[in-house]
């Protein structure tokens, strides 16, 4: 259930948005994998001018008990002491923080101490503070997940507050047209055409500053519909689910399909992470093995082959498929996968030569295994494979704290190209 439905019940509390026009010109920030360069960041946040901006805005939305999420340690400080220079209380809350504990700091904001709290990442989730009324963003929003998390600590239900006000920085930053239709109760694809701002619960309000208005309706004539449509469609199937779909249950179950994606973004990884839909830790994870999961997406497959072997490798488990394989290892595997399904054999597995070998022989299965997807593979692979001594060696080499996520996003494409391929060439035959 996402926070919307959950207001509806009346088991959250309802809101006030507030988006606020922000000048800054983020197009001039260089962009560094999923997030802005932050010295460049910080030579336009540690302004006068901006803090003035932000504490006039605060001024005219705010009650009585507020957290800020800021971009920085520095951010934070520098604003938390702006405001105590214009005479409220305030605090900055982060990692490197000595002077006052976490819980000390929520203890005095509960009880009117404090104004505010500003702070970088300890307070998007596991920290209950229902009563703050207030959030104040004052940083470019660089993930749809992390600003909901930040947006459920105020929602917690509390007797000292009727409603909610959140104060949203708004410029021409990355998603911050996307980014509101996490308060949106219309699915992607039914809005009317020219219609940017989200429609919200009874209970709720929302009012956007006409130059923020105008600027998110220029971004959104500048967005690119198909992909647009397709992330409209990822976004239904992972709500019918109830959680992101895995590479094959997008094909399934998503109107399009799956590779609709992977033609317009080349690896169905790297569209999650467009989407901003990997976790930080996933996407790290991602970016690091990005040239293997590519390799996987798009080697190509006259037959079924490629897939198969990696599939054998797979069966190891995340600890080690990436081990080195022999044809022989390889054998039972391949040969089973092939023939125990009948439309695998008539597929893939029905020539004159593989016919001779429906029956098991492991010295001639090897020996096709050798000369067709291993060999095949090597010499199309970049060097991200080998074949010496005998043994298909996959060159990746995950730490400890990798292994995991690696295994299920390799696993994942596998599966996919697996069902895919035969699908495909099912489909061809009957037409």
């Amino acid at each position: 259930m996402d926070f919307l439905e959950a207001i509806q019940r009346h088991w959250l509390s309802s809101f006030q948005y507030f988006g606020v026009y922000d000048e800054t010109d983020y197009s001039q920030i260089r962009w560094i994998g999923n997030r802005y360069d932050e010295e460049q960041l910080l030579q336009i946040q540690l302004r006068e001018e901006m803090a003035e901006n932000i504490v006039s805005a605060w001024e005219k939305h705010k009650q009585l008990k507020t957290l800020v999420f800021c971009s920085s340690i520095r951010q934070a400080v520098f604003l938390s002491d702006y405001f105590n220079k214009k005479g409220y209380k305030t605090v900055s809350q982060h990692s490197q923080q000595k002077n006052i504990s976490r819980k000390e700091a929520i203890r005095q904001l509960e009880d009117g101490i404090l104004d505010a709290i500003f702070t970088v990442d300890l307070f998007n989730e596991g920290v209950d503070i229902p009563a703050v009324d207030t959030l104040l963003f004052v940083r470019p929003t660089e993930s749809l997940t992390v600003f909901t998390q930040q947006i459920g600590r105020e929602l917690r239900l509390h007797t000292s507050k009727d409603y909610c006000v959140i104060i949203d920085l708004i410029g021409n930053y990355r998603h911050a047209d996307v980014k509101l239709s996490i308060f949106d109760q219309k699915l992607e694809g039914k809005r009317k055409k020219g219609e940017v701002l989200p429609t919200v619960p009874e209970s709720c309000a929302f009012e956007i500053d006409v130059k923020a208005i105008n600027l998110i309706n220029e971004m959104a004539r500048k967005q690119q519909p198909r992909k647009q449509q397709l992330l409209a469609a990822y976004r239904d199937v992972k709500q019918d689910l109830g959680r992101r779909p895995t590479y094959l249950e997008l094909h399934l179950r998503g109107p399009m399909g799956a590779k609709p994606y992977y033609d317009e973004w080349k690896s169905y990884h790297a569209f999650l992470d467009w989407a901003d839909d990997l976790t930080k830790r996933e996407e790290e994870v991602f970016l690091k093995f990005e040239d293997w999961l590519r390799e996987v997406e798009k080697t190509g497959m006259a037959k079924s082959y490629k897939m198969v072997l990696l599939s054998a490798m797979l069966e190891r488990g995340p600890d080690h498929w990436y081990d080195p394989i022999t044809p022989e290892k390889a054998a039972p595997y391949f040969h089973h996968y092939l023939t125990s399904e009948e439309y695998r054999k008539r597929i893939d597995f029905s020539d004159k030569s593989s016919q001779r070998l429906w029956e098991y022989d492991e010295k001639k299965v090897a020996s096709l295994i050798k000369r067709m997807p291993m060999t095949m593979w090597i010499g199309s692979s970049k060097g991200l494979i080998t074949l010496q001594d005998n043994k298909f060696d996959v060159q990746v080499f995950p730490e400890e704290q990798d292994k995991d996520l690696l295994y299920e996003f390799t696993k994942e494409i596998c599966e996919y190209r697996l069902h895919y391929f035969f699908q495909r060439r099912e489909d061809l035959k009957k037409d």
